[in-house]
């Protein structure tokens, strides 16, 4: 890995989160994402952004950790039927507890949040009524993922004030817990920006860019540590594998993304 240039940030007693993605913890000089970090997982259409979050998660449940997956798309069993695909069975953990799926619609998340799809009230009203999503009290996640962001951006195209509002007190929920959260953000295929607002993206710790480009062999994955605070990481775009047991990173193939 001496060959892979890093990015060189300080970096003082900082805990790691082994992904156990083969391949993509090796992409960090210490071996994993800074815990309690708050990342964008963006990409187009179909480069994985779900699978990685997913795999994470799976990976998680197996050293004990509590994982909380919430989705504004796909319900319970869709999430348990696609993690299944993989040979991901966590049904054992969803019916413990240690794996909390929960299935929201986004529209439900801005009438709890503002009291209507009209956006009123003034900003200290809306930033005092309810959390951004709820927690149960006798569950402490160690992983969050969302689901994704552009569903909720989706749901109020007209309240760009909200969504603001409602997106600082989402990443500042998120360091009250203390959990590595991952958040999913949809993308033009070659990304110019990695979020619908761009807000999002200065309050995240991390982005994590999921490419699908194209070659003259075929299509090719490939991903990109594009930020990360607090941790020192690969600065190459690098392969990434879609297979039949998940993700798989391959830190030294490089990928030249032409625009």
């Amino acid at each position: 890995m001496n060959e892979i240039e890093m990015e060189q940030l300080p970096q003082t007693g900082v805990h790691t989160l082994e992904t156990g993605i083969p391949g993509f913890d090796s992409l960090f000089k210490n071996e994993g994402i800074p815990k309690g970090s708050a990342i964008l997982v963006a990409g187009g259409t179909g480069t994985g952004k779900s699978t990685f979050c997913r795999h994470i998660c799976y990976n998680q449940i197996h050293e004990d950790a509590r994982c909380m997956y919430v989705s504004f798309e796909e319900d319970k069993q869709r999430i348990i039927k696609s993690m299944s695909s993989f040979g991901w069975d966590v049904t054992k953990s969803v019916s413990s507890g240690q794996f909390l799926i929960q299935n929201i619609n986004p529209l439900d998340i801005l009438r709890m949040k503002f009291g209507s799809l009209g956006g009123s009230g003034s900003a200290t009203e809306l930033s005092s009524k309810v959390k951004p999503i709820v927690i149960p009290p006798d569950f402490n996640p160690d992983i969050i993922v969302i689901d994704s962001l552009t569903a909720i951006i989706a749901a109020s195209v007209t309240k760009e004030k909200n969504y603001r509002i409602y997106l600082q007190q989402l990443f500042s929920f998120f360091k009250e817990t203390e959990s590595t959260c991952f958040l999913v953000s949809e993308t033009d295929p070659l990304p110019i920006r990695y979020s619908d607002s761009g807000i999002e993206e200065f309050l995240a710790d991390g982005i994590i860019v999921l490419y699908n480009v194209q070659k003259s062999e075929g299509r090719v994955n490939a991903l990109e540590i594009l930020k990360m605070r607090y941790g020192q990481h690969s600065k190459r775009i690098v392969e990434m594998q879609i297979t039949q047991k998940g993700i798989e990173v391959f830190p030294e193939r490089n990928i030249v993304i032409k625009s």
